[in-house]
This record gives C-alpha cells, sequence and structure tokens, in this order.
C-alpha cells in the first residue's frame, strides 16, 4: 500500500499497478559463468483519495434557466485512480434567500444547466466514476438570491473518509488498497450564494486625428464602446441599446458592430441599425452573467 499522497497526478502510478521486481547474480565458476534470478516480489500500488471542489466558471449562456438559478461545482479528482463523488445536502449561509432545489450532473459537459439532458444526482446519488485527473461539473439549482450569504455543498468521496494517511483495505481500484489524501476525503466548498440580475452600462472613447496623434481636431475620428454587463442571475428580456450621435460629429458609415463583429447600418435582418441620428443595437433575451461590447465611430466635422 502507498501512504504518500501527491498533488501532481499525472506523475502518480495509477492505482492497482502492480510493480514487480527480480534481482539477478552473475558469477563465476572455474571456467564456466553462472547467472541466477531471485525469487520476484511484488507490491499493488494503492489508491490514493484525493479531489477539489471548486466553483465552476460561468456559463456562455446563463446561469439559469425558466425562473431556475443553477450554481455549478467543478469536482476534480486529484487520486491516482476511478472515483465516484458523493455530492451531499446543499445549504446556504448568511442570510441568504436561495431555496436548493436538488443537484444536478453536467452530463453533456458543457458547463451550461440544460435541463431534460443534464440528469439529476438524487439525495446519496453519485458522480460517474473521474478518472485520474478528470472533472465533471455539478449544479445546485434553486429559486432566489439575494446577492449576499454562501452556497455550500458538501462532496464526499464513494470510497471513504478520515484523516490523511487513513487506510482502507482493499477500498481501492482493481482491490488494491485505499489510503486517504489531503483531502480527507470529504470537501465543503462555499461560493457566494446567487444574486438578482442587474444591467449596467459602461461607455469609454479614444481618438484618431489625420495625422496619427489623439487630438480631438476637425476630422478627428472618435470611436465609442459600450460595454454592457449583466451581473447576478436570471434572464433580461428584450434588451436594446441606443445611443445618439453627439453634435459637432457626423457617423461613420458601416463603423457599428456587436461583439467585435460588424453589423448593417440599415434596418434589416440583424441586430443593429443607424437611423440617422443614432444607432441602437437590439440584444433581445440575455441570460446573466455576461458582457455584450458596442462600438461605432463618429468623425469631428
Amino acid at each position: 500500500m502507498l501512504f504518500a499522497a501527491s498533488a501532481a497526478t499525472a506523475a502518480m502510478t495509477p492505482a492497482g499497478t502492480t510493480i514487480s521486481n527480480v534481482a539477478r547474480i552473475d558469477y563465476r565458476v572455474g571456467t564456466g559463468a553462472v547467472s541466477r534470478a531471485s525469487n520476484r516480489v511484488d507490491i499493488r500500488v494503492g489508491e490514493i483519495i484525493d479531489f477539489s471542489v471548486t466553483a465552476a466558471p460561468p456559463c456562455a449562456g446563463g446561469a439559469g434557466t425558466g425562473g431556475v438559478v443553477a450554481i455549478g461545482f467543478r469536482i476534480t479528482n486529484l487520486g491516482n485512480g476511478s472515483e465516484a463523488f458523493i455530492p451531499g445536502s446543499p445549504s446556504v449561509t448568511g442570510g441568504s434567500n436561495f431555496v436548493p432545489a436538488g443537484v444536478i450532473a453536467d452530463s453533456n459537459g458543457n458547463g451550461c444547466y440544460d435541463p431534460g439532458v443534464d440528469q439529476p444526482i438524487p439525495p446519496g446519488g453519485k458522480t460517474p466514476p473521474l478518472a485520474p485527473g478528470q472533472s465533471i461539473i455539478v449544479f445546485v439549482i434553486g429559486t432566489g438570491g439575494n446577492g449576499i450569504g454562501e452556497l455550500v455543498l458538501p462532496v464526499t468521496s464513494e470510497t471513504g473518509t478520515g484523516r490523511r494517511g487513513t487506510a482502507i483495505p482493499g477500498g481501492g481500484q482493481g482491490g488494491s488498497d485505499a489510503v486517504i489524501g489531503d483531502s480527507g476525503g470529504v470537501v465543503t466548498q462555499p461560493v457566494p450564494a446567487p444574486r438578482p440580475l442587474i444591467a449596467s452600462l459602461v461607455k469609454s472613447q479614444s481618438v484618431r486625428a489625420p495625422d496619427d496623434s489623439t487630438e480631438p481636431r476637425s476630422g478627428a475620428v472618435i470611436t465609442y464602446r459600450i460595454e454592457g454587463s449583466f451581473a447576478g442571475i436570471g434572464m433580461a428580456s428584450d434588451v436594446a441599446i441606443a445611443d445618439s450621435i453627439p453634435a459637432g460629429t457626423s457617423y461613420v458609415a458601416d463603423s457599428l458592430t456587436l461583439d467585435g463583429v460588424k453589423i448593417s447600418d440599415a434596418a434589416d435582418g440583424d441586430n443593429g441599425l443607424f437611423n440617422g441620428t443614432g444607432i441602437a443595437v437590439r440584444l433581445g433575451d440575455v441570460a446573466a452573467p455576461t458582457v455584450h461590447a458596442i462600438s461605432f465611430q463618429v468623425r469631428i466635422n
């Protein structure tokens, strides 16, 4: 059995591996050469039970759908054997009004909660076995969230728990013994509790004159950038952002972009337009958390 845990998962010998060793002796008797082998000694590598739980990165499509809030936790197997993990009952602290309703596995691995695709993990249920170094995201779903307190999800190793170095005979992969690593076989990881959706705009500008200076003189082009940030949890519906062309300037044709992609000035099928006095961009339904950036240019008359 191995009793030393290591964070360098890639360098660890897989659990259940049999390490064999045979010594040899070579000698001469008179003119004859003799070679003999020792007996073989075998040892089976034990499984180190170790893992981490961290906050999952925000889903690009938002952290909820249909009024349901989904908060992701990433479980990573830091041991040297295949291991499943058991999410416990989520709880909230610090005055949060978030109400947990269950734990869901990210079944398709896209980092987003997809109702009807991602499968629930019932109380006492476990994740699929994770290979060494492999991760899975599980979501705590629920409703509410006032932006205060923390959400706590305890996670336990299927094999067992205990102090670092605790042995579990026969509990490891392939019938090997298991030994508890640094995590103790259980991790209770809090993350900030969800908060309501709040949208905000930040506008910035840069100037480029015909002589490549940054002087705001006649003929200089001003590039405006508008960042719409949608923080918290939820869905903002029918989002539209508009900006007027400042007096003393003229709009630079075909300079309108959304998230770095050009959109036409005409009122056609894309997201934006220039109506002669200003620009307008329709974002539709936006799931938080996310950021969208709009830019356009004007020329100083």
